[in-house]
């Protein structure tokens, strides 16, 4: 039923006012007609000392430079709103249907149908005997319901128009909407599938006042090509429920998936290890179920439960915490061990890695007679090998995965023998972002490496561009050579040959033809280094957390791949080392350059691809 063939609280028009008297309500809806989108405040529901419980309005807010729609609501667990938004420039000028929810655990916003801005608030709206609404300027009509419709839905059309159209690629995607990003990825094999459980973020874990109250979402694959979008799989459906945290899926038979998972408390008392069980891995039924863990390890910090099955049957559960050992805290992965899935004994501390904070969202499996497990250390996955799963786990001398930017990866098999690696591209100063696939390599001596997944390369727009060879001789100095103004958005491959020790070599990405703004990636074969930095940056400017070390082979010809894009440049070198790291302008400008030394590039290719969603500007 359409919410306004339902019976109402209120109906008014432009410039009435009306008083409601419901008391503090858990369920309720307000919608807006409006005849043209005017800047300014469109419904109020206040009190009579002037404090609003709801108000619908157009400003230019704090969380978005732009014009935007506002939907704020404040309830008795929190002195902070819950805010929900949308930018005007993506709905348009024009006659609009505004629809506002509250659930108590959800607050929802639609625009003509499409849902445009969700959060997880809890508590109460006070709608008192004193609350008066008042109509303003531009509205047709209003109406208030205590009821919620469940039937809304929207032209196909107008989905894409406002929220963008989905890429044909999934690399570099994130949910389509406004304040939206990947969060945590948990990438699970079930025989025939390939799926992406991960945390769908909105604000950048601000939302639920900065709960992050995240939840599990889930796309899928069976050939890395065409990918299903699937709903929530693990939702937040209570107000106790602060965030659904990172875990991980095991599916015990072919009709029993368990996904693990630790829920953020709103009180900030320990957080919960429970599961959900699912038949068809889409949708999860919540258990309620505990798993406790004794007081030897830092109860607050447990999660990211991470399960797998050992060669004897027994079930394993790595627990990102901390072991309080002299009143010293050491970051460590607790050890559970079952033989139901169910029923859990605690073991030692699988292992105490010795970094200043704890090993996050482990990954543990068998591939090819070597043991690996990977962890990460402030976003950053490292990873150790063994022959046995009780050790010695060994350190290799490259421990880390692709550059600091690729936030805590995990990996799943594939068919053919292959591992595919999940994580996000993080965002500068929030959370979440564009998820990044790569394809695990394994080395002779057990080793890992990452390249590129060659099913998830975007499609060239156009006939390629081939270069000629040339050599650059820098000598004592620099040289260089451009290569004209490719796009916006294409893949660059080339061979490199440095001579007479290099200092440096590689290429150059700028805004204009002149190469004072940009970004250099260079390669340094006397440092084993690869970075992106800025042009004319000194060693002393450059960031680590666009560097790569321990790169193998750049003494000799190698050969390169590069997606460059709007938002951010991504490399693979020699086919097994890989560097993501995100780029603020655009750099349609291109250039070759060898310092201190000569180098030869050959078999150089670029090659136009479709723009991908690099949306930091419509972030909210």
């Amino acid at each position: 039923m359409n919410q306004w063939e339902m019976p109402s609280l209120l109906r008014l028009e432009q410039g009435e006012s009306a008083k409601v008297n419901e008391g503090a309500v858990k369920t309720l809806a307000i919608g807006l007609e409006l005849s043209e989108l005017l800047e300014g405040e469109w419904l109020v529901a206040k009190n009579a000392n002037g404090i609003a419980a709801v108000r619908i309005y157009s400003a230019r807010g704090a969380e978005m430079e732009a014009l935007s729609v506002y939907a704020d609501c404040y309830t008795d667990a929190r002195e902070m709103p819950i805010r929900l938004s949308v930018p005007w420039s993506a709905i348009g000028d024009g006659e609009h249907s505004i629809l506002w929810q509250y659930g108590g655990h959800f607050a929802r916003l639609y625009v003509d149908g499409v849902l445009v801005d969700e959060d997880w608030p809890m508590g109460s709206l006070l709608l008192d005997g004193s609350v008066q609404v008042h109509v303003d300027k531009g509205v047709q009509q209003a109406g208030i319901w205590r009821e919620l419709s469940s039937s809304i839905s929207a032209d196909p059309s107008l989905v894409d128009r406002y929220l963008g159209k989905e890429p044909e690629s999934i690399q570099y995607w994130r949910p389509r909407g406004f304040n939206t990003g990947v969060g945590d990825c948990m990438p699970f094999f079930d025989g025939q599938k390939y799926r992406i459980y991960y945390l769908f973020d909105r604000r950048g874990h601000a939302s639920k006042w900065g709960l992050g109250a995240h939840q599990w979402s889930q796309i899928s694959t069976s050939d890395l090509r065409n990918w299903e979008h699937h709903p929530m799989a693990v939702a937040i459906t209570e107000e106790g429920e602060g965030s659904i945290c990172t875990g991980s899926v095991f599916r015990k038979d072919e009709r029993s998936y368990y996904a693990f998972y630790a829920v953020r408390a709103v009180d900030g008392s320990p957080a919960q290890l429970t599961y959900a069980v699912s038949e068809d891995g889409i949708s999860f039924a919540k258990t309620g179920r505990s798993i406790g863990l004794s007081d030897r390890y830092t109860l607050p910090s447990v999660r990211d439960p991470h399960v797998f099955q050992s060669e004897d049957g027994k079930y394993h559960m790595l627990i990102t915490t901390s072991l309080i050992d002299s009143g010293r805290n050491k970051g460590c992965l607790a050890h559970l061990e079952s033989d139901d899935l169910e029923n859990w004994t605690e073991l030692e501390p699988f292992i105490v890695p010795g970094y200043h904070d704890e090993p996050e969202c482990s990954d543990c499996f068998e591939w090819n007679g070597w043991h690996y497990l990977i962890f990460s250390n402030d976003g950053t996955a490292r990873y150790r090998y063994a022959r046995d799963l009780n050790g010695p786990w060994l350190r290799p001398a490259m421990d880390v995965f692709d550059g600091p930017q690729w936030r805590v990866p995990k990996t799943a098999a594939f068919p053919g023998g292959r591992r595919i690696a999940a994580g996000f591209l993080s965002s500068p100063g929030k959370y979440g972002g564009e998820l990044i696939l790569r394809e695990v390599v394994q080395q002779p001596d057990g080793s890992l490496g990452f390249k590129f997944v060659p099913k998830l390369m975007e499609q060239s727009t156009a006939a390629p561009k081939l270069l000629e060879p040339f050599r650059l001789e820098g000598g004592a100095g620099w040289a260089d050579k451009a290569a004209g103004q490719p796009s916006e958005s294409y893949r660059l491959s080339f061979q490199a040959k440095p001579e007479d020790q290099t200092m440096y070599f590689g290429f150059s990405v700028a805004d204009s033809s002149n190469f004072t703004s940009g970004y250099d990636v260079r390669f340094e074969p006397s440092r084993r280094k690869i970075g992106i930095h800025r042009i004319h940056a000194s060693t002393l400017q450059e960031d680590e957390l666009s560097s790569i070390y321990d790169v193998d082979g750049l003494d000799q010809p190698l050969s390169v791949e590069a997606v460059i894009k709007p938002g951010w440049i991504d490399l693979c070198v020699n086919g097994h080392r890989t560097l993501i790291s995100r780029i603020d302008m655009p750099c349609g400008h291109l250039r070759f350059f060898a310092q201190f030394g000569s180098a030869e590039f050959a078999s150089i290719r670029i090659e136009g691809t479709e723009e991908a969603a690099g949306r930091e500007g419509q972030d909210g």
